[in-house]
């Protein structure tokens, strides 16, 4: 019988474990990203998408996407004030700070990167302050730095339009749902890894139009479903519950009712 509290488990959203799933979108913003970064002049580069496309993984795994080709300093929380991240970068590189004021320790961090072909990835990028808005485009007029921001779609069209940002150079980089058959490559692929190949071949075989009209191809949506399926299957088992112990439409509806996929 399988275990399907282990099972769930392989869905668990936890930070510093985070399934890096390789679908069509994440290879082609990861192809088009290495263009930019080989053919254009250094810039802003935003990286949108919709609340659990996996843009955050992207940023988390972007060493292994870019091959190590380039030095990347990551930010995972944008809650940063200007002298702070600027401090920051110069400390990265063991270099004494010579200047205190804003506009000294501009001068200098872009002295000590200008000649480095170096990537700044900030997520959450759409809940920067203005005052971190404005030293980005500073910095990136020097022309020494490569920033990615990642922030959600719907909240980016006020910092994209924004003057400082419309009428300098930058790129748009969009990540978008999972594909139906992606779906179904992600599942199989973290049940077969458990030795679970044919609860995987039943799931996807009855269920994966349903599981894909719930999910609507959100990556974070897809793993919420699957762990609150197998924690149900889980708890009907061990309370001997037989009218839930195997996998069905209404498993299904519950788990997505407990995920708040839809309404109950």
């Amino acid at each position: 019988m399988s275990n399907y509290f282990e099972i769930a488990k392989i869905f668990e959203e936890k930070k510093d474990r985070v399934e890096f799933f390789k679908n069509a979108e994440v290879l082609s913003v990861k192809n088009v990203l290495e263009i930019i970064l080989e053919k254009d002049i250094k810039q802003l580069i935003f990286l949108i998408g919709d609340p659990g496309v996996g843009k955050s993984v992207f940023l988390n795994n972007i060493d292994e996407l870019l091959e190590d080709r380039y030095d990347i300093i990551k930010f995972d929380t944008p809650f940063m004030e200007p002298v702070d991240f600027i401090k920051m970068l110069i400390k990265k590189r063991d270099v004494e700070i010579k200047d205190f004021s804003i506009e000294g320790l501009i001068k200098q961090v872009v002295s000590i990167y200008k000649d480095e072909n170096c990537l700044i990835t900030i997520d959450e990028a759409q809940l920067l302050s203005k005052s971190m808005i404005e030293l980005l485009r500073i910095l990136a007029d020097s022309k020494a730095f490569w920033f990615l921001l990642a922030m959600h779609k719907h909240e980016s069209k006020e910092i994209l339009n924004a003057p400082q940002f419309s009428t300098r150079p930058h790129k748009v980089l969009e990540l978008g749902k999972l594909q139906k058959h992606e779906c179904r490559e992600f599942i199989f692929k973290s049940l077969f890894n458990k030795n679970e190949a044919s609860l995987a071949e039943e799931l996807t075989k009855k269920y994966l139009n349903l599981i894909y009209k719930l999910t609507k191809g959100n990556f974070r949506n897809l793993k919420k479903l699957l762990y609150n399926l197998f924690l149900v299957l889980d708890y009907a088992t061990n309370s001997d519950k037989k009218r839930y112990q195997k996998l069905s439409k209404c498993l299904l509806i519950m788990a997505a009712i407990e995920g708040g996929l839809i309404d109950a």
